[in-house]
């Protein structure tokens, strides 16, 4: 049992870190979308050079996964039941590990994410938009609200309110985790059944 409710620990920070980079995302996936103008290409990179300067970039992208693994940690700590200290500091260094490595990984994609994201903000807005919001990013105000875009997943109001929803979510987790393994089984057995009558 504690075996299991470490893999879902494990598997629910996993899951955690898979949506902090992903920024960017179109719909459909592999779906064709039409070729930006090269003059929503240059006002959509210029957005991006001014509202996430290069040498603050993994800053950002550090600071979105840094606070969401604290809340996935607390979020479930609570629903699997840990409360054993020496099995906490064990998940606290695995975590710390998985964190470092993870960000590597993170590092070494930025530079397609931040493309994605300028092909994605010329595919999304229009040509005047796209100038609006380039005239915004390049005030104070706004240089201000991209430079804090990321912090305010850690300022406390919203924190709180996002704690709450996680401790509901992973709340839900070990029944869910149940539930898979119980419709797994039950495939696998059919499965084989099938395949003994074929076989016969």
């Amino acid at each position: 049992m504690r075996k299991l409710l470490v893999s879902a620990f494990a598997a629910s920070l996993a899951l955690a870190s898979s949506h902090t980079p992903a920024l960017a995302q179109e719909a459909g996936g592999d779906a064709l979308v039409a070729e930006p103008s090269a003059a929503k290409l240059a006002l959509a990179l210029e957005i991006i050079d001014l509202g996430f300067p290069e040498e603050t970039r993994e800053e950002i992208f550090f600071a979105s996964m840094d606070q969401m693994m604290v809340q996935t940690r607390e979020a479930s700590l609570k629903a699997y039941g840990l409360d054993d200290e020496g099995a906490i500091a064990v998940l606290d260094q695995w975590l710390a590990d998985y964190i470092l490595e993870s960000k590597e990984v993170l590092r070494s994609h930025i530079p397609s994410l931040m493309a994605g994201m300028q092909r994605s903000y010329a595919a999304m807005f229009t040509l005047q938009e796209l100038r609006d919001i380039r005239a915004f990013v390049a005030t104070p105000s706004g240089q201000r609200f991209f430079e804090l875009s990321s912090a305010v997943l850690a300022e406390p109001n919203f924190a709180n309110a996002n704690q709450a929803y996680m401790d509901e979510v992973q709340a839900q987790m070990p029944a869910a985790m149940q539930d898979l393994i119980g419709r797994l089984q039950s495939f696998l057995e059919e499965k084989q059944q099938t395949e003994g009558q074929v076989a016969s």
